[in-house]
This record gives structure tokens, C-alpha cells and sequence, in this order.
């Protein structure tokens, strides 16, 4: 009876165990979102990332100072890199997620994740 009894608790353990272990959110989900980057000079940069298949695209909305001046959104495709917190957009920048911030930041960019809602706003300011 004690060894019925070990046999299905290790048996349960192991299961437990696995569906720990295993992810529960596609990869590149924490990536997806609209961002917010206030590097103080200008106007914010706004920054939105949405699922296209298997890969993403990476739209910003910046300040544009040359020719008709304003706001100019650009969209260009992103792909995870190998590595879980980088992703790749336009095949030359690379962008890292910091968990502990809940931030992207690359070369030329810091951002805050903000709701969809303070990102509408943001948009219908320009």
C-alpha cells in the first residue's frame, strides 16, 4: 500500500514538475504593447508592437523636424532573436525587454509600456 502510495505521488510530482516547466505564453508576448519614451528634447516617442504571424511589427511615432514638421510614424518588421528578450527590427536594430522595468530599450531608445488608452491620446495630439 506505501509503495502504490510513493508511486503515485512521484508520478504526480513529475507531472507538476513538467507543466511548470512549460511556457505558457508565446514567445515575444511581453514585447507586444504600445511604449512610451520621453527623452525630454522633443515631443515623446511613441512606440507600438503587435503580433504579424510569427513575426511582429515595430511602428514609432516620432517627432520629425525636417520638411513638413510633426509627428511621422514608421513601420518596419521585427523577429525574435534567439535569445528571448532581444527582438530585431528591420534587420539591423536590436531591442531588449528589461522585466524588471517592464522597459525596451536599444541604442537610440528607453521606453515605458503605457495603456492603450494614453497611447490614443498621445497619437491624437500630433
Amino acid at each position: 500500500m506505501n509503495r502504490r502510495h510513493f508511486i503515485t505521488a512521484a508520478g504526480a510530482a513529475t507531472l507538476l514538475t513538467v507543466l511548470a516547466g512549460c511556457k505558457t505564453e508565446p514567445d515575444g508576448e511581453k514585447f507586444i504593447g504600445h511604449w512610451y519614451s520621453d527623452n525630454g528634447r522633443y515631443p515623446p516617442t511613441l512606440v507600438r508592437i503587435e503580433r504579424n504571424g510569427d513575426r511582429f511589427l515595430f511602428t514609432e511615432t516620432a517627432w520629425n523636424n525636417l520638411g513638413k514638421v510633426g509627428y511621422r510614424s514608421n513601420s518596419a518588421p521585427a523577429v525574435l532573436k534567439s535569445a528571448d528578450n532581444i527582438l530585431v527590427v528591420a534587420d539591423n536594430t536590436q531591442v531588449a525587454y528589461k522585466e524588471a522595468d517592464d522597459e525596451i530599450v536599444s541604442n537610440s531608445l528607453k521606453a515605458r509600456r503605457i495603456t492603450e488608452a494614453e497611447y490614443q491620446a498621445a497619437i491624437s495630439k500630433k
